[in-house]
């Protein structure tokens, strides 16, 4: 009998916050490349289809991704599919948030993983966008309190750099106002890093672990 994976936040979190730790530099030598690269027509795609789909789900199964690996020519292969699931997807969404605001916070969580399901498992968009449906099905508001508590936590981390960084810029020295500028630059990565460990966390718990046999 096929057992459902179900979220833990705790560990949802810790796994969030080890994988945006561990893949820090990754996350912002690929940022880096991706907003340089951003603006080149038909790169574009690949690199977007590679920052948004490829980066977490390798990063939450424990693969290394190298940030040039975004130009490979190999994930704009299946961009038709990846352009159809997020219309309907967008469409969905934004149909929902037009009825009321919990409906589209729902089918928003629900859908999630549509668009990684289509790349890393080759998907149909209706069948990625049901996929993604039954996988985070009994799991949204773990997933909601997941963001939500990961942004509380990166918004408290945020308030206590910003005050030591605004007391090094009080030295009124070059040096207060290098280390001031590293506390943000520190804290951008970080947020950055964990919000892209906690998809591909969870990704990693209720998509490839739920796809293991079980005992």
């Amino acid at each position: 009998m096929e057992v459902k994976k179900r979220l833990d936040i705790s560990q949802t979190l810790k796994g969030a916050i080890q994988i945006g730790v561990k893949n820090a530099m990754t996350v912002v030598g690929t940022s880096i490349l991706y907003t340089l690269t951003v603006w080149i027509p038909y790169l574009n795609i690949g690199t977007t289809i590679a920052f948004f789909t490829i980066l977490p789900v390798k990063l939450g199964k424990g693969e290394s991704f190298s940030p040039t690996e975004i130009f490979d020519a190999k994930y704009r292969e299946n961009m038709t599919n990846f352009f159809i699931v997020l219309g309907l997807v967008n469409a969905g969404i934004g149909f929902a948030f037009l009825l009321a605001f919990f409906p589209g916070l729902v089918i928003m969580y629900a859908w999630m993983f549509a668009a990684a399901l289509v790349i890393n498992k080759g998907m149909k968009p209706i069948e990625a966008i049901n996929a993604s449906y039954n996988a985070t099905y009994g799991s949204k508001w773990i997933i909601f309190f997941s963001y939500l508590v990961l942004g509380i936590i990166i918004f408290i981390a945020s308030l206590i750099l910003g005050l030591i960084a605004a007391g090094l810029g009080q030295l009124a020295t070059w040096l207060g106002a290098f280390f001031g500028f590293l506390f943000y630059v520190a804290i951008a990565v970080i947020s950055l890093a964990a919000f892209i460990g906690l998809f591909g966390q969870i990704y990693k718990t209720l998509i490839i672990d739920s796809d293991e046999p079980q005992e």
